[in-house]
């Protein structure tokens, strides 16, 4: 692990391998190290970079605005990198959008995976899990906080409790519950681009949009819609995994990746 300073926050990372850049963008759910098991298969072919965002990780989350774009962006620069591949997941996702959509200069291949998108209304299954998380927030059960994120996002909507291996799911618990220990009201997240919904036309990179097959159905309708507005973008559907691939099937992924993203 190695950190480095980037607009007022000690941003830690890790890094490993030779080539181009690939930049990995975690999921709101976890940390930088739900790449721990993909990383070593990219690493032959690129110079991979992993942060942990604010608020998630080893990096705090300090009083005051922020935009994890910038950060990245930010993070590129101090590490020398001009330009890199970027995959984002489900907030990470959002992010590696935002940023290639200020920044187009930046990112090479843009991959979007189970990403978000503002202004989007879900199903009232997945808001009554929000209302349940905030209520358990509120009465100060961070334990509960963080299993009901691993059903939601980790089991997801068609999956019991005993279907993904209680090792992965103890391994989801851990990085949420870590990034609920830095929650900081003070702290003002925001964006780069006004919208990153209506400015998709815009996305000049090619992208690839990658969806589990067991993610929430809004999240796989956002997945139809980015890859329908983003010019020329690729729609692949993961089978038999949920909002987190990455973890759940790594060694799938990463060939998904390989495939997708050239060498040189």
């Amino acid at each position: 692990m190695a950190t480095v300073s980037v607009n007022g926050v000690d941003v830690a990372y890790d890094e490993s391998g030779r080539g181009p850049a690939l930049l990995l963008l975690h999921a709101g759910i976890a940390d930088r190290r739900m790449w721990d098991d993909v990383t070593p298969m990219l690493a032959e072919r690129f110079r991979v970079v992993a942060p942990d965002l604010r608020g998630f990780g080893e990096t705090p989350v300090p009083d005051g605005p922020f935009v994890y774009a910038a950060d990245a962006a930010a993070l590129l620069e101090s590490l020398g990198i001009e330009h890199a591949h970027v995959v984002g997941v489900s907030l990470g996702g959002h992010v590696a959008l935002d940023l290639a959509l200020a920044h187009p200069d930046l990112v090479d291949r843009l991959v979007l995976v189970g990403a978000g998108i503002d202004g989007w209304q879900h199903d009232p299954a997945l808001v009554a899990a929000w209302d349940e998380e905030a209520a358990a927030f509120e009465r100060g059960d961070l334990d509960e906080v963080a299993w009901i994120n691993v059903r939601t996002w980790l089991d997801g909507p068609t999956r019991g409790e005993d279907v993904v291996p209680k090792a992965l799911r103890r391994r989801v618990f851990e990085m949420q519950r870590a990034a609920l220990e830095h929650e900081n009201p003070a702290a003002e997240g925001g964006w780069l681009t006004p919208s990153r919904r209506e400015s998709l036309g815009e996305v000049t990179r090619p992208t690839l949009v990658l969806v589990g097959a067991l993610d929430q159905r809004g999240f796989r309708q956002i997945a139809r819609l980015l890859a329908e507005e983003i010019p020329g973008a690729e729609l692949i559907e993961l089978p038999a995994v949920a909002h987190l691939p990455p973890l759940e099937h790594p060694e799938a992924f990463a060939r998904t990746l390989l495939q997708f993203l050239p060498a040189a």
